[in-house]
């Protein structure tokens, strides 16, 4: 048992340790690979321009961007952080900040909740024209930290930065990290193995049910799954990134991935909203739209008929009974709303 777990070890370095050794080259990659996308037309809104920088982190705050994003080593400096920031005020507007913040752009609207805020930063973000590679969205008491899953060569960089070579590197459709309340890095490991036999480790995982603290969103998928619902925002702010996850789920299943060797906290725990009266029924609406906004040929699918079957149990299916747990992981996949329908669709 301690060789086999010596060999897993050994392996997850190795395998890190290449993905360390091919991040620079993708840090500077002028554009990626652009794919056929049938005929299915992307938005030209949030097309990556070559010379701009690869990420925009968007968040709100009470006033200006905290402490704990203000650092080198996060995102409040513009020499070690190849980004742009866009923070939305929601109590005071930011009219003294701190720092080397050439980078930083301040909104300020008192009258948002989390999703419209949030909505609020997706616009102005994507109306930056050519746009980014990657829309990054975090809470303002967002910490990034190692965890046990992490090589000792990876150390050697920021946590921010690791996350930020891993999504060129990788480029999912979703990125998102380790999170110790929901489905983080060792439940998605433990669940692959029970619904799917799969014991090989991985620092990269498929994940489904994934929270909102840090969701990176790729250009060619953030105006599929964008702007998030708000028609709920006054009952409960958790519901509200549900409909999202199951966007993600029905379009792009496989295509949400996690790295495991970076957690995301939120230390602060802000109170919100969250009236579960008729949550149901939220679900429900939510697989309903989703269904009514997909190509009328893959409307009967089966993946559909099976969603709408567990509409009233949405998070019992997102969080056991999905099969994308067992999918196995790629690089630089095509991104394509319901790709995977369309090719078996096209088979007959």
């Amino acid at each position: 048992m301690i060789a086999l777990s010596s060999v897993i070890i050994i392996g997850m370095h190795l395998y890190a340790s290449e993905i360390y050794d091919n991040w620079n080259k993708f840090l500077h990659q002028a554009e990626v690979k652009s794919y056929n996308e049938t005929n299915l037309e992307l938005s030209k809104t949030a097309q990556r321009r070559t010379d701009a920088k690869p990420f925009i982190y968007l968040t709100g705050t009470e006033q200006c961007l905290p402490h704990n994003l203000a650092t080198s080593d996060q995102i409040g400096d513009p020499k070690t952080c190849a980004c742009d920031v866009m923070v939305l005020s929601f109590r005071r507007e930011c009219l003294t900040p701190q720092g080397n913040v050439s980078h930083i752009s301040y909104l300020f609207d008192p009258k948002t909740g989390w999703a419209s805020a949030r909505n609020v930063l997706f616009f102005a973000a994507i109306k930056r024209r050519p746009g980014y590679h990657y829309y990054i969205f975090i809470n303002d008491d967002t910490v990034l930290r190692y965890n046990q899953f992490t090589p000792v060569n990876m150390r050697a960089i920021s946590p921010f930065r690791a996350v930020e070579k891993w999504l060129l590197d990788y480029e999912p459709a979703v990125g998102v990290l380790d999170y110790t309340v929901h489905n983080g890095a060792s439940v998605v490991l433990k669940r692959r193995e029970k619904k799917c036999g799969i014991k090989t480790k991985s620092l990269v995982l498929p994940t489904v049910f994934f929270d909102a603290i840090f969701n990176a969103f790729h250009h060619k998928a953030v105006e599929h799954l964008l702007p998030y619902p708000t028609q709920y925002e006054r009952h409960n702010w958790y519901c509200i990134n549900i409909q999202t996850v199951t966007q993600v789920e029905m379009k792009f299943p496989g295509q949400a991935l996690l790295f495991a060797p970076v957690t995301a906290g939120n230390p602060i725990h802000r109170p919100y909203k969250r009236n579960r009266t008729g949550l149901s029924k939220i679900w429900g609406e939510y697989v309903e739209g989703i269904i009514e906004d997909a190509p009328p040929k893959l409307r009967e699918h089966a993946v559909f008929k099976t969603i709408r079957k567990y509409r009233l149990r949405l998070l019992g299916y997102l969080n056991n009974l999905s099969r994308t747990f067992c999918l196995n992981v790629s690089q630089h996949q095509p991104i394509i709303p319901y790709k995977h329908l369309l090719d078996e669709v096209s088979i007959f």
